[in-house]
């Protein structure tokens, strides 16, 4: 789960850095101007996304319009040594707003108010002998196979009982269905593969594209815009 800290001031921005990892936070990613977190927005879909106001280049707020329309799913806490704008970062559906010096009990709070929006969502599944829990957003997609369900994910393709249609009903907001036989996470949507007639998703962190219908490929080219 990837976490975006944007601040163009190198110490506020090591300093927010190491209060995370401080809480066990380190999947973490920078940027030093708004524009530079729109490409990183673009780029990665971090979950959730630290954005400092005054920067040059691209405003926070500026870019806060932006990310919700390219990453709706990105929670964004706005974090700026200026109150004033408090009202309008709530406006732009902002999950929370900090004031520096940042306190480790008001993290906290921020944390604790976007993992409690599905922030924190997990699968439990059988590996062998196994119980194991991986996020949601540590799985790439789901595929059905000779009556198997497959699960690409951070641990590899494993096999899981539940079904497409059971995945689909628990994790709407997360997974998208191309094909009668596949789901992907919403999130590691990265691009379309066409070959001859045949169009295949392509995904951020696996080589695996599993194929996309002809009645879902507009969908899916409407989430990539």
């Amino acid at each position: 789960m990837k976490f975006l800290i944007v601040d163009d001031e190198p110490l506020a921005l090591m300093r927010l850095q190491k209060m995370l990892r401080h809480v066990g936070i380190n999947d973490i990613i920078t940027a030093t101007n708004g524009q530079k977190a729109v490409e990183a927005v673009k780029a990665f879909h971090p979950h959730v996304v630290f954005l400092d106001i005054e920067m040059p280049v691209l405003k926070g707020t500026e870019a806060a319009v932006i990310i919700k329309k390219i990453s709706p799913e990105s929670k964004i806490i706005f974090c700026t040594a200026y109150d004033e704008f408090a009202v309008k970062a709530f406006d732009l559906a902002a999950s929370d707003y900090l004031l520096k010096p940042v306190s480790k009990e008001r993290l906290n709070q921020a944390l604790k108010r976007v993992s409690n929006n599905n922030f924190d969502e997990t699968f439990t599944f059988q590996r062998g002998n196994d119980l194991l829990s991986l996020a949601i957003e540590d799985i790439y997609c789901f595929v059905s196979e000779e009556k198997a369900t497959l699960m690409h994910c951070q641990l590899g393709v494993v096999v899981i009982d539940e079904s497409l249609l059971t995945l689909e009903t628990r994790f709407t907001k997360q997974l998208l269905r191309i094909n009668r036989n596949a789901l992907i996470n919403i999130s590691e949507l990265c691009g379309v593969h066409k070959e001859n007639t045949q169009a295949f998703a392509k995904l951020r962190n696996t080589d695996y594209q599993p194929q996309i219908s002809r009645r879902n490929i507009t969908k899916v080219k409407q989430i990539l815009k």
